[in-house]
């Protein structure tokens, strides 16, 4: 079983690599695009002469359109047109003699309104471009070259030559690009499966008399988010904590009834990076890591209550009153895939699997008193490793 984790780990880790080295080529696959673009337009402009269509879908005959192809924004988009706002949705393409057309709306633009209300994102332009009726002129307001401003539509059905799905891009007829989403954030519980089912903290817990951990896993609970930088790559940041407490009576070796607490946590987070793919126009998946640190720790403590001013020393002195505290810190690295379906504009649900590998930068474990950190003899190494799994909502997309 684990050289099949081992052969998963070194899978998801390279796949990583190779997304860093994508955004390398993408540069210069940029380059061929364009003189590929040019090439296919030459071609585009003698069919168009020969009045030659190329037909690749339909749309219904009855319903008002704008004859206009879309996409959502992204931070890259808006920085390289210089756009200032938080909403909108990109042109990708009008059909010839459309109402877009007509209108003078082209390639490029960008609708920040339509009839008087903001275009957020492309399923709610949509929506709105719905509750029109044929005939009704709406103004909708562009942003072009830094500039803005409003073109009049008359909402109309198209023509059956005009009503082929084609989507341009610099006059080009392609398939329309699907959105990989911007990003978003949102609560995350993980189920944590450890490698070695929690066997060196059990021991500690169990030797002072509390129950040990769960070995099947324990739910840690966190938060995370993350945003488009642009060609489907999100950066962004995640935590996670579990924590626990307990309280029981015990009898010293001295006879005297005390009270025995402790307390357990251990919690991880980081920066993540991942490269995510449109599936479907609701649905993308990611694969990347998260890079950080964690630990483990653990409070141990024991009092029967009774303490006097004019006798601390000796409170301290006594087995009735003590306190140890163990710690244990790691470097992070978790691969990890995500698949996340988007239920509304703005509520998306995602489910995470991902395995978590751990460096120690101390040998052992360290106990702590007044902040100082002194080297247990003879302790455990306990490597923070094991599956973890996260379904939940993510608010955005």
């Amino acid at each position: 079983m684990k050289k099949i984790l081992l052969v998963v780990v070194v899978v998801l880790f390279l796949s990583s690599i190779n997304l860093f080295a994508q955004v390398v080529e993408e540069v210069y696959v940029e380059q061929i695009e364009l003189e590929v673009e040019e090439a296919l337009l030459e071609v585009e402009e003698a069919l168009d002469e020969m009045n030659i269509n190329i037909l690749v879908g339909r749309t219904t005959e009855d319903a008002p359109k704008m004859g206009i192809f879309l996409s959502d924004m992204d931070f890259e988009d808006a920085y390289k047109m210089h756009y200032p706002y938080c909403y909108g949705v990109y042109v990708t393409g009008v059909t010839h003699d459309g109402p877009a057309q007509k209108a003078g709306i082209t390639k490029g633009d960008i609708i920040m309104e339509f009839d008087g209300r903001q275009a957020k994102f492309e399923s709610n332009l949509i929506k709105l471009i719905r509750g029109k009726n044929i005939g009704d002129v709406v103004k909708v307001k562009i942003y072009r070259d830094e500039e803005i401003f409003v073109a009049d539509l008359t909402m109309a059905t198209l023509e059956s030559k005009d009503t082929d799905v084609i989507i341009t891009k610099n006059g080009l007829k392609k398939k329309k690009k699907l959105s990989v989403g911007y990003g978003g954030g949102g609560w995350l519980p993980v189920w944590f499966v450890d490698d070695n089912e929690f066997e060196d903290i059990n021991h500690v817990l169990e030797a002072y008399g509390f129950s040990g951990l769960n070995e099947e896993g324990i739910l840690m609970q966190g938060g995370g988010g993350n945003g488009n930088m642009g060609k489907g790559w999100f950066i962004g940041g995640m935590g996670a904590g579990y924590s626990i407490d307990k309280k029981k009576g015990y009898t010293t070796e001295e006879g005297t009834s005390v009270t025995r607490r402790m307390l357990y946590s251990n919690a991880y987070g980081g920066v993540t990076l991942d490269k995510r793919f449109a599936i479907t126009k609701s649905m993308v998946a990611s694969l990347g890591f998260m890079l950080g640190w964690g630990g483990h720790n653990i409070q141990i403590s024991q009092t029967d209550g009774d303490y006097d001013w004019l006798s601390l020393n000796d409170d301290m002195d006594s087995s009735s009153n003590n306190s140890l505290e163990l710690e244990k810190n790691y470097i992070m690295f978790q691969p990890k895939a995500t698949v996340m379906y988007r239920l509304i504009d703005w509520l998306s649900i995602r489910a995470e699997g991902g395995f978590m590998l751990s460096h120690s930068y101390t040998n052992g474990w360290d106990a702590i008193s007044c902040e100082d950190n002194f080297e247990i003899a003879n302790s455990p190494e306990t490597p923070y490793q094991g599956y973890t799994i996260s379904i939940g909502p993510w608010f955005g997309f």
